[in-house]
C-alpha cells in the first residue's frame, strides 16, 4: 500500500502531465511561440530605445547632470511579425525626445500595413474586410475609407497603363460590355464597362483597354475604338472582330475599322437551344455541332442543307435561326484552322468579364470612375500575368500545326 507521500506525488504528476498536455493541444504551441518571439522582439526593442533616451541625455541611468530629467515611459504600439508589439516609449519631464528607432518601427509598420491593405484589395477583398483583417493581425485601427485612399497611390500607374500603346500585330479583335452600378452626383444608375482583347498571330493575347459609358451604343462604341487606334492598333493588321450581334457594335466597328466581323456562335446555340422541344434537343444541337464544327466551309454547308431538310418540318423558327446571317457566324473559316477553336466565340473575353463581374460584386456600388477603372485595371494585370504563364499552344502543338501547313 502507498504511502501518503507517494499517493500526493502520483497526483501531482498526473496534473503536470495532463497540464502539459493542455499545452501542447495543436496551435497552442504556435501561440505561444508567437507570444515569446513577440515578447523576445520586444524586449530588445525596450533596451534600444532606453539607449538612445541615454545617449540623447548625455548621461546613464541614475547620473545627476544638468538637463531635461527623465519621467519613466509610455505605452506605444506598432506592427510586428506575430502582431502588435507594446513597446515603452522613454519621456522626460521637459521637452521631448525624438527616437530614430520608433520613427523607423512606424514607418515600417505603416508601409506594412499599406501594402496588406493594398494586396488584400487587389485579390479580391473588399475595404471593411480587409481592414477587418489586417487590424485583427498587427492591431492597427484602419478604416476601410482608408484602404480606398491608400489604393489611390495606384492612380499613376492606371494612367499610363490606360495611355500604354497598343502591342505590335493585333490580329484579333474581341469586344463585349458589361453594367455596374456607379454613384454619381445624388443617385445611382448602371454604366457599360466596354472591354477590348488582343490576339496576335503567337497566341498572345492582352486585354487592350476599357472605357465607362452611360450606355452600350455607336457613339461610346466608336470612341473606344478611336482611342484604340490612336494608342496604335493597326487596322491592316486586324483580320476579324468577334462580338455579340450587337447593332451599336457592329454600327462602330464598320465605321471605324472596316473590318470583317465574326459573331459569337455561343449566342446562337443557346437561342437555338431552347427553340426545340427537350425530345429532340440532343439531336438538333448534334446536327448544328456537325455544321459549325465541321472542317472546312464547304463541309459546313453540306451539314446545313442536311439539317434543313431534317428539321425543317418541325422547327421552322429554329431553322430559320440557324440560316440567320450564316455567312457572320462562320467567317472564322477564312482564318488559320488553329484559331478556329477561339473565334467561334466571345468566351475569351466573356471568361475574363466574368472574373471582373466578381470583383466587382465585393466592392458593391462604386464610388466612382477612378473606383472602377482601379479594379479593372487590378483585374487586368493579373489577368495578363496568368496568361503569360498558359500559352495558348504548348511548343508541340505549334511545331504540329507548322508541320500540317
Amino acid at each position: 500500500m502507498k504511502s501518503v507521500s507517494q499517493m500526493i506525488e502520483k497526483q501531482a504528476h498526473q496534473q503536470t502531465r495532463d497540464r502539459i498536455r493542455q499545452v501542447v493541444q495543436p496551435g497552442a504551441l504556435q501561440v505561444i511561440f508567437a507570444q515569446e518571439i513577440n515578447s523576445i522582439i520586444g524586449d530588445a526593442l525596450n533596451a534600444q530605445l532606453s539607449d538612445e533616451r541615454d545617449h540623447a541625455l548625455g548621461r546613464a541611468s541614475y547620473e545627476r547632470k544638468p538637463g531635461p530629467a527623465r519621467n519613466g515611459f509610455k505605452s506605444t504600439k506598432c506592427p510586428g511579425l506575430f502582431g502588435p508589439l507594446t513597446l515603452r516609449r522613454p519621456v522626460v519631464r521637459k521637452g521631448s525626445l525624438h527616437s530614430p528607432l520608433l520613427s523607423a518601427l512606424k514607418n515600417t509598420g505603416r508601409n506594412l500595413r499599406d501594402f496588406l491593405a493594398l494586396r488584400f484589395w487587389l485579390r479580391g477583398t473588399s475595404t471593411r474586410a480587409a481592414a477587418s483583417e489586417i487590424n485583427a493581425a498587427l492591431g492597427t485601427r484602419l478604416s476601410h475609407s482608408t484602404i480606398s485612399t491608400i489604393s489611390n497611390a495606384l492612380e499613376p500607374s492606371l494612367r499610363d497603363w490606360e495611355s500604354r500603346p497598343i502591342p505590335p500585330g493585333i490580329c484579333y479583335l474581341f469586344l463585349d460590355a458589361l453594367y455596374l452600378p456607379v454613384r454619381r452626383p445624388g443617385f445611382t444608375s448602371k454604366q457599360a464597362l466596354l472591354s477590348a482583347l488582343g490576339l496576335d498571330a503567337n497566341g498572345n493575347r492582352y486585354i487592350l483597354g476599357f472605357l465607362l459609358g452611360d450606355r452600350e451604343n455607336q457613339e461610346t462604341w466608336e470612341a473606344f475604338l478611336s482611342d484604340l487606334l490612336n494608342r496604335g492598333l493597326s487596322r491592316a493588321a486586324l483580320g476579324l472582330v468577334i462580338s455579340d450581334e450587337h447593332k451599336a457594335i457592329e454600327a462602330a466597328v464598320s465605321s471605324r475599322l472596316a473590318c470583317p466581323h465574326q459573331l459569337c456562335l455561343v449566342h446562337k446555340l443557346r437561342n437555338l437551344r431552347f427553340r426545340v422541344a427537350t425530345p429532340d434537343r440532343k439531336t438538333f444541337m448534334a446536327d448544328l455541332h456537325e455544321v459549325f464544327w465541321a472542317p472546312s466551309p464547304e463541309a459546313a454547308r453540306q451539314a446545313l442543307g442536311r439539317l434543313e431538310a431534317r428539321w425543317r418540318r418541325a422547327y421552322p423558327k429554329a431553322v430559320n435561326l440557324t440560316l440567320h446571317r450564316f455567312e457572320d457566324y462562320t467567317r472564322f473559316f477564312a482564318e488559320p484552322s488553329r484559331f478556329w477553336t477561339i473565334l467561334r466565340s466571345n468566351n475569351i473575353l466573356e471568361r475574363f468579364n466574368l472574373e471582373l463581374r466578381r470583383r466587382l460584386r465585393v466592392a458593391g456600388t462604386m464610388h466612382s470612375e477612378l473606383e472602377v477603372l482601379k479594379l479593372t485595371w487590378a483585374v487586368s494585370e493579373a489577368q495578363e500575368q496568368r496568361w503569360a504563364k498558359r500559352k495558348l499552344w504548348t511548343k508541340r502543338a505549334v511545331r504540329a500545326m507548322k508541320k500540317a501547313a
